[in-house]
């Protein structure tokens, strides 16, 4: 749904506030203490909270010196909590900041009902908040501490920034909204924005657009009030939740600095590439001078391939992404070769820059990454892209490169890259273009492990080691917060695990290893062991476990193979009384494969488990299918062996 302002303010204005002037905008709720004593959402009954109030307000002036703009951020957020164990999401505030934002002021607090009586906490010193990343994003974190069932969590926050093209807000979330509400005010005759709805298209029960005289400058006001909005339907297996949540994206279409007017309704991608090739942070940026960056060893080796990997391990070991998004740089080259950390825009045009100067034909690609939505390629513009990646054609081929992520390789990219649409920028030319993953990634787990009949525990080392995206994501993660990644086998697992060390190998996979022992992994009956030799590997069967009809495609973003292979020692005054039978299963069109293997070599059992799925995504009518393929293999990893004396 796309709403010229322009053309809604000058001929609907008029209609539009005659029907809406009844409702009131920007007026937050007075606490009530009815809603402590409320005991259930009116929208969906089981819910496990609510968003009973939240408003967002983006008030943009123009500046006289500095950056062009000022963007200021209110955002008003009421949430009852009915069920806290259901909600932990919920228990945790979250604002997010990007490079140039200033948190001004934040206000939390919370409201108890405790033996009849309302007991209230605030919160509002900034040392309380953590800085934490999510996804690559940027967030201030707080815990909210002491939330008991039936609290109403209430928070405020205003930032501000120079940033005028992010003013979006998501209308669903995984829990239901009694009323929330979008508000944009700007300057008419400075900035134009038109807006796209994405996702799932929800109409507003309330909107007040009009024009009005601020100190001698004409504004656009444009409001939309929402009612009793239902919480999203959770999917597994998707790009990312954020692709189809339906939202509220202006789509700047123009605006004038003070030293010149840029049009964004572009007519195509040529367009965008000839504003990009003649704008300083892009097409400016790219004519810098990195002559003497390359080591001469590399700039001229042999061969091109191996060359332009060469070009690319250097800009992946000496500069580092800071988790920016960004098409335009946010410094000039001089800099990020000092601070030797930059936005995915300096850190990947400056790789295309050392492949020309080696002599490659090298251009940017400008892609949406999965978290910022689906790229229209149908409708040119710099709204919707917000991720630059670099390309090498060698002998008619093109290869993909992304020096953000340190563990990935030529055509080997990120999940958050595999987005269906990017645009080829040569120069001042640019042509949309569909790529999608044809990698298969594997994973690999190998426990050995023993019985200790006499403390009931099975004890041993756990390796498990990525290939492919999976090693991509693995040591992303890995690489944001170390200790974080290692205490999560822990929690992942439910056993007791220690001596956690993680690498990225020479060839790019990465391992990690441990020791672990658990007294929940057996059963001792008499002179009896019964035992799951899978142990804490199990599938399960909550992968494919959806009730409701199936809304989108399956998409994994990569074909994969999942191996895992247990080594169990028998004691040696036991034997084996029964043992799990072997599974096999594959579909006719060879998609999905499954193998289980139970094995016993001398005083051993081995245990071979092997998943194998063809492609990267699946039509939404495969649903069906894999859940049946995982009921299977949750039923074979679920079969036990008996242990008795001798």
């Amino acid at each position: 749904m796309i709403i010229n302002t322009k053309f809604n303010i000058a001929v609907c204005c008029f209609a539009f506030n005659l029907f809406f002037a009844q409702h009131k905008f920007l007026v937050q709720p007075a606490f009530d203490e009815a809603d402590l004593r409320k005991a259930n959402s009116l929208i969906e009954k089981n819910a496990p909270a609510e968003i009973l109030y939240n408003s967002v307000r983006y008030n943009i002036a123009t500046n006289s010196v500095g950056s062009d703009f000022l963007v200021v951020k209110e955002y008003y957020s009421k949430i009852k909590i009915y069920d806290k164990k259901n909600a932990e999401e919920w228990l945790n505030i979250q604002i997010p900041i990007q490079s140039g934002t200033i948190l001004d002021k934040y206000e939390v607090k919370v409201y108890n009902l405790v033996n009849n009586k309302v007991e209230t906490i605030s919160i509002d010193k900034k040392e309380q908040l953590k800085e934490n990343y999510t996804k690559g994003l940027r967030f201030f974190k707080l815990a909210i501490p002491n939330v008991s069932d039936g609290a109403v969590i209430e928070y405020r926050y205003k930032i501000s920034s120079s940033n005028i093209f992010s003013t979006n807000y998501f209308l669903e979330y995984n829990i239901p909204v009694v009323y929330q509400e979008y508000n944009l005010e700007y300057p008419h005759d400075n900035i134009d924005y038109t807006f796209d709805q994405t996702g799932t298209i929800i109409k507003p029960d309330h909107q007040y657009i009009r024009s009005e005289p601020r100190l001698g400058v004409s504004y656009d006001i444009l409001r939309f009030g929402y009612e009793n909005t239902k919480s999203t339907q959770k999917e597994e297996f998707i790009k990312d939740p954020n692709r189809n949540r339906g939202k509220v994206r202006p789509e700047l279409k123009s605006y004038s600095s003070r030293n010149f007017r840029w049009y964004t309704a572009f007519k195509s991608w040529n367009s965008v590439a000839d504003v990009l090739h003649n704008s300083d942070d892009f097409g400016g940026y790219l004519k810098s001078n990195v002559k003497d960056i390359l080591p001469e060893d590399i700039k001229n080796y042999y061969d091109h391939t191996e060359r332009a990997n060469k070009i690319f391990k250097f800009v992946k070991e000496n500069y580092k992404w800071n988790r920016n998004d960004g098409v335009m740089t946010s410094q000039g080259l001089s800099k990020l070769l000092k601070t030797k950390s930059g936005n995915s825009a300096d850190i990947n045009l400056l790789l295309v820059m050392l492949f020309r100067n080696a002599g490659l034909e090298a251009n940017p690609i400008l892609i949406s990454t999965t978290d910022n939505g689906v790229l229209n390629i149908i409708s040119p513009g710099l709204n919707d892209v917000n991720f630059v990646l670099a390309s090498v054609k060698i002998n008619d081929q093109t290869h993909f490169y992304d020096a953000t992520s340190y563990a990935s390789k030529a055509n080997l990219l990120p999940e958050r890259d595999w987005n269906d649409f990017g645009v080829l920028i040569e120069k001042d030319k640019g042509a949309d273009f569909s790529f999608s993953n044809t990698n298969v990634s594997k994973k690999e787990q190998v426990i050995k492990a023993s019985i200790d009949v006499e403390n009931s525990q099975v004890k041993g080392t756990f390796i498990q080691k990525d290939n492919g995206m999976f090693a991509i994501e693995d040591y992303d993660e890995f690489d944001i917060n170390k200790d974080k990644y290692n205490e999560s086998f822990k929690s992942k697992y439910g056993t007791d695990i220690k001596d956690v060390e993680s690498k990225l190998n020479a060839d790019g996979d990465f391992e990690t290893q441990m020791k672990f022992s658990g007294n929940n992994l057996m059963d001792v009956v008499g002179s009896k062991i019964v035992i799951n030799p899978v142990l804490f590997l199990g599938v399960g069967n909550d992968s494919f476990n959806q009730t409701d009809e199936r809304r989108y495609q399956i998409d994994f973003l990569s074909a994969f193979e999942k191996e895992k292979r247990i080594e169990l020692e028998i004691p040696a005054d036991y034997k084996v009384a029964s043992l799990p039978k072997d599974k096999k299963i594959q579909t006719d069109d060879k998609e999905i494969a499954y193998s289980y293997k139970v094995e016993t070599v001398g005083n051993k059992l081995i245990i071979t488990s092997k998943i194998n799925i063809a492609s990267q995504n699946y039509p939404k009518e495969y649903y069906a299918f894999f859940k049946q393929a995982w009921k299977v293999i949750s039923d074979a990893e679920n079969q036990v062996i008996s242990l008795v004396k001798k």
